[in-house]
C-alpha cells in the first residue's frame, strides 16, 4: 500500500532552499517544530515515552505552556520561516486551555499546524470546529479497538469518548468540506499486536482518512521494554498486511515498514538534523530532541520561551552552540530507537557523503512541509 504522505520517510527534498542554504554554513530557521503543551496526561498508556521526558500524567496536568508566551511563540515561528508545528509533545496537549487560540494565532502567521492527541478532551462546540478550520491534520492516538482493550493498553475507560470525537472530526469536515485531514495512529507493541486488524476496521467505518501504525520508540536500555524485544516485530508481518488490506477508496492503512522492521538501527553517525527539526517542551523550554526533557536538560536546553522570543533564541550563540554539541558529541547509536529526526538524518548524512540532492518528482505530497 503506497504510503502518500511519505511518513515512513521525509519530505527533504521539496525544501532545497533551506537545505543549500544550510549546507552554505548559514543559520536558518527550523523547518518543523514538534511543540509540547503540558507536562501531564489525562490517561496513561503502556508505550509512553513522554514518561521518560518528564511527562507526570495527571500529577503533571497544571504544568502547562503559559498562555502569554505560547500564543507569542506561535506568532514569532511565522514570522521567523517555521513552516509547520505538531501540538504533540511529551504530555496531552489538550490540558492546555489556550490550545485553540494556538491554533488559530499559528495558522494565521503563515504556519502549517497540525494535532496530535488521545482526543478525550477534544471540544465538539465552536472551539472544536474553530481548530479543525485552521488545522492541516488532526491525528488521534490510539492502539485500541475495544473499550476492553482501550482499558488494557490505555488504562482508561474512555473509548467511547474518545471514538465519539472522532465521529465529530470526520462528520464536521465532511459537513463543512474542511481540508482538515482525520486519521489515527496506532503504537505498535508485542503487547497490542492483536489490536492492529480490528483497529483497522474500525478506523474505516468511522470515516477517517487513514490509520497509520508505528513502531514503539524505546530507549536502548529498554527502558519501556520494547527494545529488547524489536526483533519480534518481523513475526507481525502478516497481521500488518491484513491491516493493509482493509484500506479503501479514501482510506488508507499505512505500515511505516522501514521503522517497524529497522530493529532501531540506524545508518549515519551523526545527528545533523537539528537546524531543521526542533522540540519544544510542555512548560515552554526548547530542545534539539525531545530526549532531552528530563535528561542533561540544562545542557541541552537552547532557551526559554517564557523568558525570551523564539526569535531571539534562534538567533542566539546559545542554540547554534547546541546544535553543534549534538552534531559533534552525541553516539546516536545510543539513542531512542526510531526518533523523529531519524529519517532525516539519513537525508542529510548521504548528502554529507555526496549524494546528489534528490529532484522531487511529481507533485508534492500532502502536508509537505511536517518534513
Amino acid at each position: 500500500m503506497a504510503d502518500r504522505y511519505l511518513m515512513d520517510g521525509n519530505k527533504m527534498r521539496w525544501h532545497e532552499d533551506r537545505v543549500r542554504a544550510w549546507m552554505r554554513g548559514e543559520r536558518v530557521a527550523p523547518i518543523h517544530v514538534d511543540v509540547g503543551l503540558s507536562k501531564g496526561c489525562n490517561i496513561r498508556c503502556q508505550y509512553c515515552f513522554g514518561v521518560l521526558q518528564g511527562n507526570f500524567y495527571r500529577k503533571g496536568a497544571e504544568r502547562v505552556f503559559p498562555r502569554d508566551a505560547l500564543l507569542r511563540y506561535m506568532k514569532d515561528a511565522g514570522e521567523s520561516g517555521v513552516r509547520s508545528m505538531a501540538l504533540i509533545g511529551e504530555g496531552e496537549p489538550l490540558l492546555n486551555p489556550a490550545i485553540y487560540d494556538a491554533i488559530e494565532i499559528g495558522s494565521r502567521a503563515g504556519v502549517d499546524i497540525a494535532v496530535g492527541t488521545n482526543g478525550i478532551l477534544l471540544d465538539m462546540g465552536r472551539d472544536g470546529e474553530r481548530a479543525l478550520e485552521h488545522l492541516c491534520w488532526l491525528r488521534f492516538n490510539i492502539s485500541a479497538a475495544s473499550d476492553e482493550a482501550y482499558r488494557r493498553v490505555h488504562a482508561s475507560k474512555d473509548f467511547d469518548r474518545a471514538v465519539e470525537r472522532i465521529r465529530f472530526c470526520c462528520e464536521t469536515k465532511r459537513r463543512r468540506s474542511l481540508r482538515v485531514t482525520v486519521g489515527l495512529q496506532m503504537v505498535l507493541t508485542p503487547a497490542n499486536v492483536d489490536q492492529v486488524v480490528p483497529l483497522a476496521k474500525l478506523a474505516r467505518s468511522l470515516g477517517v482518512d487513514y490509520l497509520v501504525v508505528k513502531q514503539c520508540s524505546d530507549t536502548v536500555e529498554s527502558k519501556l521494554g520494547v527494545y529488547d524485544r524489536l526483533d519480534a516485530y518481523e513475526s507481525f508481518a502478516d497481521k500488518l498486511r491484513e491491516a493493509e488490506a482493509c484500506s479503501a477508496p479514501g482510506y488508507d492503512v499505512i505500515i511505516k515498514w522501514n521503522k517497524v522492521l529497522n530493529k532501531g538501527k540506524r545508518s549515519y553517525n551523526q545527528c545533523l538534523g537539528v537546524p531543521f527539526l526542533v522540540y519544544s517542551s510542555g512548560d515552554g523550554r526548547l530542545y534539539p530532541c525531545g530526549m532531552f526533557f528530563d535528561i542533561r536538560e540544562a545542557e541541552f536546553r537552547m532557551g526559554d520561551m517564557t523568558q525570551q522570543s523564539f526569535k531571539e533564541i534562534i538567533a542566539s550563540d546559545r542554540y547554534w552552540e547546541v546544535v553543534a554539541k549534538v552534531r559533534d558529541t552525541i553516539d546516536v547509536h545510543q539513542c531512542y530507537s526510531n526518533c523523529r529526526t531519524d529519517s532525516i538524518n539519513s537525508f542529510l548524512w548521504e548528502l554529507k557523503l555526496g549524494a546528489v540532492f534528490p529532484a522531487p518528482e511529481g507533485v508534492p505530497p500532502p502536508h509537505m512541509n511536517f518534513v
